[in-house]
């Protein structure tokens, strides 16, 4: 008799612990689905995202992502790869500009090697290999000098060419732009990205550098949502 009660006791208890382990694991996956909003449900506004108090106009068909980058960032060097990727499956959809952030000399002087790079036509190569040289070998491009010959060492432009066109007047109005553009859309890290001039998304504890062209693509397709309401629409 015994025996029977301390059997039915145990039984008891094995039936309570797999009750509390099946209420764990629901307790698990309910805090799963609220806490990761975006892989279950919408992005939220001021947590995955933030809509500019200003937005910017854009014209044209194409919604455009600026991403806010600079040479001198790691975090944008791993990013780049996988923001190219981005931008090529979108095809005609989406318009990618990169848009250097001015943040010291140093980055000054990084985005104007940039835009001297699109000027001239360089190769993708170089804009690639800036990255590399910087945070891979460890180069020192500090100064209009070093960076000329960098490019004049892995690409058919001269070095004079390329010196002339970094100091140009349309580099340093782009250069210009670029810091207007940067403090208009509050950029203060990089890498960031601004969809359709609207919305900023940042790198942060809810949404690292992967993530942030999920919460694109659910902008995108929210913007196209609107899009199509508007035109069908009636008309007053």
């Amino acid at each position: 008799m015994v025996r029977r009660k301390s059997f039915v006791h145990q039984q008891k208890l094995m039936v309570a612990g797999f009750v509390v382990t099946i209420l764990a694991l629901i307790a698990y996956l309910t805090l799963e689905t609220v806490t990761d909003e975006g892989a279950q449900g919408d992005f939220i506004a001021g947590i995955h995202y933030v809509e500019l108090d200003k937005p910017r106009r854009i014209r044209g068909d194409a919604i455009e992502v600026m991403e806010f980058f600079s040479y001198g960032c790691i975090f944008c060097y791993r990013f780049d790869a996988d923001l190219q990727d981005w931008a090529s499956d979108k095809g005609d959809q989406v318009r990618l500009t990169q848009t250097p952030l001015i943040g010291s000399d140093q980055w000054r002087l990084l985005g104007a090697h940039y835009y001297a790079l699109q000027d001239l036509d360089a190769p993708i190569a170089l804009h690639q290999g800036t990255f590399r040289a910087i945070h891979d070998l460890g180069r020192k491009l500090n100064n209009p000098e070093d960076l000329a010959d960098f490019v004049a060492s892995n690409s058919d432009i001269e070095l004079d060419r390329y010196l002339i066109q970094i100091e140009s007047d349309a580099v340093k109005a782009k250069v210009g732009l670029a810091d207007r553009l940067s403090r208009q859309a509050r950029i203060t890290s990089v890498p960031q990205l601004v969809v359709q001039g609207r919305y900023r998304i940042s790198s942060t504890v809810d949404v690292g550098p992967s993530r942030m062209l999920e919460v694109a693509d659910y902008l995108i397709e929210k913007i196209q949502a609107e899009r199509l309401a508007s035109r069908d629409a009636p008309q007053p």
